[in-house]
């Protein structure tokens, strides 16, 4: 079970605990004035009136269901920042050189190609075609432009292919 799974069940677990006693709040809230069998009505009384317990227990049950059916329905926030923007084509030639990700530090921005050629090619992720989270993964295959740059060969308009 993954992490982001034990903090929605936590999440509504609590919210199973405190939806009762609210409504329990609300309710004497509401009664002020009013008296059972004499007694004025208080949180105190209500929480003791007979049934009340299997009341809360239904309030809790929805809460938690409710709670929880909802945060299963929210796509996870890190999921979607962890996708990646970046541009996948099929093999076309389209000009563009071919080769292959020695490495790419996501942290850093930037990693080498080894081109097809045999020459490691410099990658920034701003050459990545594509908006957003860019990146590329070792191994995988790319076609790119090659520019000198003052330090060697890089790569632009770097595209992963299919």
């Amino acid at each position: 079970m993954g992490k982001l799974m034990i903090r929605k069940i936590i999440v509504a677990v609590i919210f199973a605990v405190v939806a009762p006693v609210v409504v329990v709040a609300l309710l004497a809230a509401q009664a002020k004035g009013l008296s059972l069998s004499g007694d004025a009505l208080s949180f105190a009384s209500l929480v003791k009136a007979e049934g009340m317990s299997a009341f809360m227990a239904v309030i809790g049950a929805l809460a938690f269901l409710i709670s929880f059916a909802s945060a299963q329905l929210v796509p996870a926030r890190r999921r979607r920042q962890r996708s990646s923007g970046t541009v996948v084509e099929s093999d076309v030639d389209d000009g563009r050189e071919r080769g292959v990700v020695k490495w790419f530090n996501v942290k850093k921005g930037f990693g080498f190609i080894t081109w097809d050629e045999g020459e490691d090619v410099f990658v920034h992720f701003r050459s990545i075609r594509g908006q957003g989270h860019r990146s590329l993964s070792e191994g995988q295959r790319v076609k790119f432009a090659v520019v000198r740059g003052d330090k060697g060969p890089q790569a632009e308009d770097v595209s992963a292919i299919r």
